[in-house]
């Protein structure tokens, strides 16, 4: 069990190793619910390595099962943090949200508060609130979680812990705090043994902030060192690297390129029931038709990505992405695709102007941005910037005041603003406002 167990960290013979443990659970006695749970839990972890998420979730019920059986409690939380991360990759965010408070409260019955395994149970529930964009409690959780998984002596806790802290600091611009996050996960790997796909995800963190700050040339210089091969047959596994390689060859205008990665990844996300990959990489597709010029397909796959997100929570895989995300958003309302879902994400987005975020190379018709302001809202909205108050504002459309009040309040609903500097900002990050 042991062996296996080392294999599959190292993912050797991937489907060899699957075999082998199910024939272990069938010769281990039903009574040895220690070394069952354990290899079950192995084998819930060679599935999610192979990118089968349903096969690796039974299995984390199996594991679960026999933790409780056996009385085992650090075993029992160990395999609630990975089911919860077996669900948040499905897409299930309300369940993971669910189990995580379950166990922190079972954590603080059973005397296991300080414990490590509870702030990786910590760690796993603020992403999830950030991704529902409740980022002032997300930040709450995972401080809590780097507290407890920095002296706990397990480096794969703390750099889940580390990842999504980087996370929630990005979602609240907090770049600078987000690349020191980052830096800290790299100086402990370079005095630990920190698992590989911990890593893969820190660079991938890295990647965003450059790419965000429009570092094109690091970016690239991260992806040649690699030396990716462009042709090869996509694994669940290489999504994590292939998804950055995906991105830096979009911001190169490599789009054939960029688009085959991503239509691979996205056959092995869909084969492995990758809920949350798949709505990533749908987005990253939309961009590519964008910058393309095919608006028409950029439209049906970002509506694919939409239709996975809506009943499931999803805000921040959108909102994250900045400018680009807002103007086909915008373009995606004028098309009456989900219109109360797409609101609230267009209300999510800062009203600054993102500066971490730089703009595609192709922009979208400022034609798309007619909706859901009117043609007369917008030109209420262009005054208000101008610096001309309500009443000038009548003045100069032949308007009564309480017609351009009634505008004023229309415009400040539908851009989920409260004044006028907002709207105008807000306006501007949204691309309906020109930003000079």
């Amino acid at each position: 069990a042991i062996q296996a167990w080392m294999a599959a960290y190292r993912r050797h013979n991937i489907s060899g190793l699957i075999q082998h443990l199910q024939q272990e659970m069938e010769e281990l006695s039903d009574q040895d619910l220690h070394w069952r749970s354990a290899v079950a839990i192995t084998l819930a972890d060679v599935h999610a390595f192979n990118g089968d998420m349903p096969a690796a979730y039974q299995a984390r019920l199996d594991a679960l099962q026999a933790c409780e059986a056996s009385g085992n409690t650090d075993l029992f939380m160990y395999n609630s943090a990975k089911l919860a991360l077996n669900l948040k990759t499905q897409g299930k965010l309300l369940q993971v949200r669910e189990l995580c408070q379950q166990r922190v409260q079972l954590a603080k019955e059973s005397g296991m508060s300080h414990t490590t395994v509870v702030g990786w149970l910590l760690a796993i529930w603020g992403d999830v609130l950030a991704e529902m964009n409740d980022l002032e409690a997300a930040l709450d959780l995972v401080e809590k979680s780097r507290k407890l998984t920095e002296h706990g002596g397990d480096v794969m806790m703390l750099g889940w812990s580390c990842i999504y802290l980087t996370r929630v600091l990005f979602s609240k611009g907090d770049i600078a705090g987000a690349e020191e996050i980052i830096q800290k996960i790299f100086k402990v790997a370079r005095e630990s043994n920190v698992p590989a796909w911990i890593m893969n995800l820190n660079a991938a963190w890295q990647l965003r902030i450059w790419l965000a700050q429009d570092k094109l040339e690091a970016a690239s210089q991260w992806m040649n060192e690699r030396k990716p091969d462009l042709k090869k047959k996509l694994s669940h596994f290489d999504g994590m690297e292939y998804i950055g390689f995906a991105r830096v060859l979009l911001a190169q205008g490599k789009l054939n390129e960029s688009i085959s990665i991503l239509e691979r990844l996205l056959e092995a996300a869909k084969a492995g029931g990758d809920v949350t990959r798949e709505i990533e990489l749908l987005i990253l597709q939309a961009f590519a038709f964008q910058s393309s010029g095919d608006m028409n397909q950029a439209m049906v796959t970002i509506e694919k990505a939409l239709k996975l997100g809506e009943p499931r929570g999803f805000c921040r895989i959108f909102v994250d992405e900045g400018l680009p995300m807002a103007q086909l958003l915008y373009v995606a309302l004028d098309r009456g695709g989900a219109p109360d879902y797409i609101s609230r994400l267009l209300q999510a987005f800062p009203v600054d102007t993102p500066k971490q975020v730089a703009p595609l190379s192709a922009e979208v018709s400022k034609s798309y941005f007619i909706e859901p302001l009117s043609e007369r809202e917008i030109e209420v909205l262009q005054l208000v910037a101008e610096g001309l108050t309500n009443p000038e504002i009548a003045t100069r459309l032949i308007l009564s005041l309480y017609t351009v009040k009634t505008h004023t309040r229309n415009i400040y609903s539908k851009l989920g603003v409260n004044n006028r500097i907002q709207a105008v900002d807000k306006a501007k990050t949204l691309g309906i406002l020109p930003t000079i």
